[in-house]
C-alpha cells in the first residue's frame, strides 16, 4: 500500500483527507500577510489551527506570490525557527516547513519540524536533498512551472527560485508540453535526485504546484487529474487555497470575490471548500488551507460518502 511516512508517522493512501493550516509568519503573504508577524500571533494563531482540527500547520517565512520579494535566509530562520520550537514544547502535532532554502529546513528540522515543504521541489536549492538524508523528515515535493517555463506569460509576473537547473534546450522543449506531460517530466527529473541520495520513496508527497504560473485551464487540468500522482506510486498534497484562479471563477459567475469585502473574503473560502471536496473524492492526501471550518466540513460530509460503506445504519426520526 503507498504511504507516507516521516519520523515516527504514517499515512497511508485512500484514509481520509487531512487537512493542512497555513500559519505564515511574513509581512508578504498574498492573502493573510502581517496578521501572523508578530510572535504572540502567530502563536495564538497556532493554538486556533489546532482547536480546529488541523493534522498538520505549515509554517512560511517567505511569501512566494507574484511581485513577492526575497527573503535573507538568516531572516527567514528568525522568523520561523522560534515558532517551530515554541510550537513543539507546548503541543504533538506535525510541522511542516514551507520553504525551498536548505539551510531553512535544516534550521526548523533543528527545532522539532517534521516535513519539509518545498515548492520547487528540489530544484531551487542542490542542497535540499542532503538535509533530508541527514534527518527523517518528509518531503513535500511540488511541480513547480515557474521554473520549467520561466518565459510563459504566466511565469513571468513571479520571483525566481534559485538558479535554473535546465538547459535551454530542455526549457524549449518544456514549451512544447502540455501541462500534464510537463508535470510528470518535472517530477521525475526531481524525484531523481532523490534516488541520488537513496531517499526512500515512502517519504516522499507529490504537489501538483496549483496558482505557480500557470493558466486557469492548466490549474484545472491538475486538479483535474491528480490521479496521475497516485499512479506514479506517490500520495497528493493539494494547496488551492484562494488561489487567484478560484476568485476568478466566482467573478465570471456573478458571486462576490473582491477580498476587501467580508462577503468576498468568506466566498473564497467556501470555493476552496469545494476543492476540498473534490479532492477528498479524488483520494487526495493532504489539503492545505488558511480557513479550516469549511474545508473541514467538506471533507468531513465528503468523507462519509466516499466511505459510505463502513458507514453505520442509523434510523433518523422525524424532523422537529
Amino acid at each position: 500500500m503507498m504511504k507516507f511516512s516521516f519520523n515516527e508517522k504514517e499515512v497511508n493512501f485512500g484514509e481520509k483527507t487531512k487537512i493542512c493550516g497555513i500559519l505564515n509568519v511574513t509581512k508578504d503573504s498574498f492573502s493573510d500577510g502581517g496578521k501572523f508577524y508578530r510572535f504572540e500571533d502567530a502563536l495564538n494563531h497556532a493554538k486556533e489551527l489546532i482547536d480546529s482540527g488541523v493534522y498538520m500547520i505549515d509554517i512560511g517565512g517567505e511569501s512566494t506570490r507574484p511581485g513577492s520579494t526575497y527573503v535573507e535566509i538568516k531572516d527567514e530562520i528568525e522568523k520561523t525557527a522560534p515558532i517551530i520550537r515554541e510550537i513543539k514544547k507546548r503541543w504533538d502535532i506535525p510541522i511542516s516547513i514551507d520553504t525551498w532554502k536548505s539551510e531553512v529546513a535544516k534550521e526548523a528540522i533543528k527545532e522539532g519540524a517534521d516535513v519539509i515543504n518545498d515548492i520547487t521541489g528540489l530544484l531551487g536549492d542542490e542542497k535540499m536533498p542532503e538535509v533530508l538524508k541527514e534527518s527523517r523528515a518528509g518531503l513535500i515535493l511540488m511541480f513547480n512551472p515557474v521554473i520549467a517555463r520561466p518565459s510563459h506569460e504566466s511565469a513571468k509576473i513571479f520571483p525566481k527560485f534559485g538558479k535554473n537547473p535546465f538547459t535551454k534546450e530542455e526549457l524549449e522543449k518544456f514549451t512544447k508540453m502540455d501541462i500534464i506531460e510537463l508535470e510528470k517530466t518535472y517530477f521525475k527529473y526531481a524525484l531523481n535526485r532523490l534516488e541520488k541520495f537513496n531517499i526512500q520513496k515512502e517519504r516522499v508527497v507529490l504537489d501538483p504546484g496549483i496558482g505557480f504560473g500557470l493558466t486557469k485551464k492548466e490549474n484545472l487540468l491538475l486538479i483535474k487529474n491528480i490521479d496521475i500522482i497516485h499512479k506514479m506510486g506517490y500520495l497528493s498534497y493539494l494547496g488551492v487555497s484562494r488561489k487567484r484562479f478560484v476568485q476568478n471563477i466566482l467573478g465570471e459567475n456573478n458571486i462576490e470575490n473582491n477580498v476587501e469585502t467580508e462577503e468576498g473574503y468568506k466566498n473564497r473560502d467556501i470555493a476552496t471548500s469545494v476543492l476540498s471536496t473534490i479532492g477528498q473524492m479524488s483520494s487526495v492526501s493532504f489539503i492545505r488551507v488558511h480557513s479550516v471550518l469549511e474545508s473541514k466540513i467538506a471533507v468531513e460530509v465528503s468523507n462519509a460518502v466516499r466511505m459510505a460503506e463502513k458507514e453505520e445504519d442509523i434510523n433518523f426520526g422525524a424532523y422537529r
